[in-house]
This record gives C-alpha cells, sequence and structure tokens, in this order.
C-alpha cells in the first residue's frame, strides 16, 4: 500500500488515489451519502428513491470522534448502501475495524452494529429503545462528518458540468477535503 499525500496525517485515503483503503484501528462509524447531480437523458440508474433525487452515492468511514477515515468512489444512486458495500474497500475496511456501527440499512451483515427495526406487530420494547439510542450516539459523529463534507459547494449542488467529468471532480474534492484535513 502506497502513501497517499492527500491524506498525510488524517488517518485516511482519498477516494480513487491508489493507496488503497485506509486502516481503522479504532471502532468505524459508516454512513451513506448522496452526492446530486443533474438528471441526465439516458441516466435512468443516478435516480435515488430513498433521496428523490439523481445523483452518485458514497459510503464514508469515520472514527468515534468524526474524523473521516475514507470515502468510498461514487456509484450511480439507484444503489443501496448494502448494495454499495458488498465487494467494496469500505466492506474490508469494516470487517478489519470491528466495532463498527451503522444505521438500519446496514441490517443483516454480522460485523456492522445497526439499531433494532420495529417488528411489524407491536411496538419496539423499553430496552430496544435504550439500544437504539446507543446505537444513535455512537452514530452521531459520521452524521456531523457528512455534514462537514457536504459544507464543500462541489459536493453539495447539482453537479452540472458533462457526467463523464464526474469522477475526476469528486476526486479533486474529496483530495482537497483530506489535504485541508492534514494541516487540521
Amino acid at each position: 500500500m502506497g502513501s497517499c499525500p492527500a491524506a498525510a496525517g488524517a488517518g485516511g485515503g482519498r477516494a480513487g488515489c491508489g493507496c488503497g483503503p485506509a486502516p481503522v484501528t479504532v471502532p468505524g462509524v459508516q454512513g451513506g451519502t448522496l452526492w446530486p447531480c443533474w438528471s441526465w437523458d439516458g441516466e435512468r440508474e443516478l435516480w435515488s428513491g430513498k433521496y428523490k433525487t439523481t445523483g452518485h452515492g458514497s459510503l464514508i468511514v469515520t472514527n468515534l470522534q468524526g474524523r473521516i477515515a475514507f470515502v468510498s468512489e461514487p456509484v450511480t444512486g439507484n444503489k443501496h448502501d448494502m448494495a454499495k458495500l458488498k465487494g467494496s474497500a469500505v466492506e474490508e475496511i469494516l470487517k478489519k475495524a470491528g466495532g463498527v456501527f451503522g444505521d438500519k440499512g446496514f441490517i443483516g451483515t454480522d460485523y456492522i452494529t445497526t439499531p433494532i427495526r420495529k417488528p411489524e406487530c407491536r411496538e419496539l420494547l423499553q430496552w430496544e429503545h435504550e439500544w437504539n439510542n446507543q446505537v444513535s450516539s455512537f452514530r452521531a459523529p459520521v452524521e456531523r462528518a457528512v455534514a462537514t463534507l457536504k459544507t464543500w459547494r462541489i459536493l453539495f449542488t447539482d453537479y452540472r458540468r458533462p457526467l463523464k467529468t464526474f469522477m475526476s471532480s469528486f476526486r479533486a474534492a474529496i483530495g482537497l477535503y483530506f489535504f485541508k484535513e492534514s494541516f487540521a
């Protein structure tokens, strides 16, 4: 694994830099997000039913303090978080990290601790509510990290340039984020 100059001191690798997944030596917190773009003719796979808009989705890995360790390569917006996870660098990182927290989109994995889904036949029990509150408190840093990342205008506004240039623009923005973090 090579070194990532854009992520020096940030504890992570940037998407697509070729340095490979960043090691997460503390419990990881994982979340997904959508990077919006215009609705391009003939690009139906960009539609995200969850967010009710078009874009590309990524998974973000942070530590418990909310410091971003890794941002996955974006995939089309129609992919569910579990589909983004399977066979990805994020899956490898999270399996090695242990003690990982995720949202209900990751129920069914044996290495991500998730909240308990409400059964159709009853309300959640008191201990289940308390469990969900604990998981949510551990997940709060990833939500703050995603919000921080989305303050970058290029990432939260609809991408309007030619679609074939999205990946290079995304990689540049994430690289700049890690570069900025290396001086924080």
